[in-house]
């Protein structure tokens, strides 16, 4: 007995030496509130100091937060220090530095209204330097540091109806009508929007005084980014004068900092100009934008012209066939440091301002969205420093600098939190589209403990935009979803951005189109491998990719085990004259208006197949979405009962199309879960 004891007591130990010290756990749903991300860098004026936000996911209120962080760097680019600048109880958000980098201005919250803040970074105590219902954003210095420039909206008295009586004190009275005339009356995630027009003021830091720089009932600037001559005096900004019929139509004006004098206008040519940027010299103005186009993309690239009225544009770097999505002078005015997407990520180079020339700088930046893994980071230069939102497959964006020659500092929130969780392992695969063999980037996430030898459920799931796209990047939705034990497949059919200019144009007038086929293409191809049941394949996406989503159960009934469709647009009648954007989606993906073109927006409506849906379905929408309004969804619902398909509605409350707070982040990626698994061939 004692000799049986003891070889069982050895056995024990032996195998307890080849346990891990703690064994990793799966992701599960109550993780997102123990994580947070880098986003919005920024480089002090001396490039030796960088701004940034740390959001994070409050459990108790139920809600994403901020908080305004500083880290100080070495003369190699190093971390030395870091610190929390202004917590999240106040909601810091558009950090910048002054000319001289001593102190900083912000939004933040004063007895609940966003007002701007400056804080002296030797003092480390924000003090408010506007008050009222301004709504500031778009904060920017001017060169002697005198003033900020901002861009407000001042609201105007609603309109009311006539000869109504006047309610008695006290009264438990009827809310007012309301009465509409803008066809811009309510935008996603900020609700129905109240009479009034954006305007650019300018605070005068040293008595407080606000100056409002633009004059009319309409709206005079765009929140687009703005930019200041070097002479303290001028701001430029971008203005869509028609946004009816000209929804991409917005040029370069020049404002007159004391309000004296009328905006001068600077660009006319057919197209977009925006996120302006004046060379510290003087001489250039350098901007974001796309000229006019028939497509149903118009990419945007890097333009350059002098800072007066109707003068020359030139693209520079005309070659890099990719969007730009953010550029900033270098300080001798001879370069651009530039982000721009490419095949699923963002990457940063700098341009020669005079040859177009190109010099990589940062080859991968990560993106900040979280909740999918879509590209779409921030970044930020001077002085040879770069920040920038770094990229992991296990864990959310942290904070990267360099020096131009690889990473040389870093904060990781999330590392410590990530060596103890198994994470899904993601793998690139390219497949030829069976509509005419182009190539199609996509990638696989595989479940944690995945084994060679076990066959696991697949879920397809499309991103949305249509222009945008999915990368490399962890999230908490494909996590969620590999944890549950699914292979995860998503992709980037034609229409996505980041593989030129003709790849995202591939939908005009196709939309939806041969993305399907792309997207059918990459689930063959994944469902051949031997670690894939093929009996349980599901289907599922978001915006664009609920479209899609139901567009794949419509042509092909009997592919997918179920479907889970989020905030999709069904009908494109519907969608634009509902919708937040409705002349942008009428003339730039529809070509026409529904009542000249009917059959055009019924062939291109999943509604329309909605006779051949066969698949069990859920759709998801939050009750204040206004870029596809619940009214797409609860007609996809309606069409599919009367069928006797067998359908669930979701209904988010308060939420946006967004998806809302973090706890109905949570429900739409657990939902999906319990919805496949209940279809799932045993």
């Amino acid at each position: 007995m004692k000799t049986t004891l003891s070889f069982a007591l050895v056995a024990t130990l032996a195998s307890a030496c080849l346990v891990p010290a703690f064994a990793k756990e799966p992701i599960k749903a109550e993780d997102l509130y123990a994580l947070s991300m880098v986003t919005n860098p920024v480089v002090a004026p001396d490039g030796k100091r960088v701004l940034f936000t740390r959001a994070a996911f409050d459990r108790a209120q139920d809600r994403r937060t901020g908080e305004l962080w500083l880290a100080h760097l070495d003369d190699q680019g190093a971390i030395v220090d870091q610190r929390l600048l202004v917590a999240r109880d106040v909601g810091p958000r558009e950090a910048v530095f002054s000319p001289d980098g001593r102190r900083i201005a912000y939004v933040a919250t004063s007895i609940d209204k966003p007002q701007i803040f400056v804080m002296t970074l030797a003092e480390g105590v924000g003090q408010p330097v506007t008050t009222g219902e301004l709504a500031p954003g778009s904060l920017r210095w001017s060169p002697d540091g005198s003033r900020i420039a901002f861009i407000g909206r001042e609201e105007a008295k609603p309109a009311t109806i006539p000869g109504m009586p006047e309610k008695p004190k006290g009264a438990e009275a009827a809310a007012d009508a309301k009465i509409v005339t803008d066809l811009f009356w309510r935008f996603d995630g900020a609700g129905e929007s109240k009479p009034g027009a954006n305007h650019l003021y300018g605070v005068e830091l040293g008595t407080a005084a606000v100056t409002r720089m633009t004059s009319g009932d309409t709206n005079q600037i765009d929140r687009t980014g703005i930019a200041w001559m070097p002479d303290s005096r001028h701001v430029i900004g971008s203005h869509t004068v028609d946004p009816i019929n000209g929804p991409l139509e917005s040029d370069l004006y020049l404002y007159d900092v004391a309000g004296k004098a009328p905006k001068k206008r600077l660009t006319s040519r057919a197209g977009s100009e925006y996120a302006p940027e004046v060379s510290p010299d003087g001489r250039r103005l350098a901007f974001v934008g796309s000229e006019a186009s028939a497509e149903f993309y118009d990419m945007p690239r890097l333009w350059t012209t002098t800072p007066s009225p109707d003068a020359r544009i030139d693209a520079l770097a005309a070659d890099l066939d990719r969007p730009v999505a953010g550029i900033v002078w270098r300080e001798d005015s001879a370069a651009l440091h530039t982000l721009y997407y490419d095949q699923g990520v963002q990457r940063i180079v700098t341009i020669d301002a005079a040859s177009g020339a190109r010099a990589p700088v940062v080859d991968l930046v990560g993106g900040t969205r979280l909740y999918l893994p879509s590209s779409g980071g921030q970044f930020s230069a001077a002085q040879g420093t770069f920040a920038y939102t770094t990229s992991f497959t296990d864990r959310p964006a942290g904070l990267g600098v360099s020096r131009g020659h690889g990473e040389t500092g870093a904060i990781d929130f999330n590392r410590a939190w990530a060596e103890g969780k198994s994470s899904a392992r993601i793998e690139e695969v390219t497949v030829a589209s069976r509509a005419d063999g182009l190539p199609v980037q996509g990638w696989v996430a595989f479940p944690p403990g995945f084994q060679a030898g076990k066959r696991y459920p697949l879920i397809l799931d499309i991103h949305g935009g249509p222009n945008t796209d999915y990368g490399p990047f962890f999230s908490i939705t494909h996590s969620l979803y590999a944890a549950a034990g699914y292979i995860v497949v998503f992709a980037n059919p034609r229409g996505s951005i980041g593989y030129g200019e003709r790849f995202a144009n591939a939908i005009t007038n196709a939309y939806p189109g041969q993305d399907h086929d792309d997207l059918m293409s990459i689930v063959d191809e994944v469902a051949k491998r031997p670690y894939v049941d093929r009996r349980n394949l599901f289907i599922g996406g978001g915006s664009g990719g609920g479209v899609l989503t139901l567009w794949g159960i419509g042509k092909e009934p009997d592919k997918f085990r179920a479907a889970v469709a989020l905030r999709p647009v069904v009908d494109w009648t519907d969608q634009v004259t509902t919708a937040d954007l409705p002349s942008f989606f009428m003339k730039h993906w529809m070509g026409a208006a529904p009542w000249d073109k009917p059959e055009l927006y019924f062939a291109r409506s999943p509604y329309s197949l909605a006779g051949q849906m066969k698949t069990p379905t859920m759709l998801i929408t939050g009750e204040q979405d206004f870029r596809t309004p619940m009214s797409q969804t609860e007609q996809m619902f309606g069409a599919l009962k009367l069928r006797g398909v067998e359908v669930e509605m979701v209904r988010l409350p308060g939420a946006g199309h967004g998806m809302g707070r973090p706890s109905q982040w949570l429900q739409s990626v657990l939902a999906p879960i319990d919805f496949f698994n209940r279809y799932k061939a045993k």
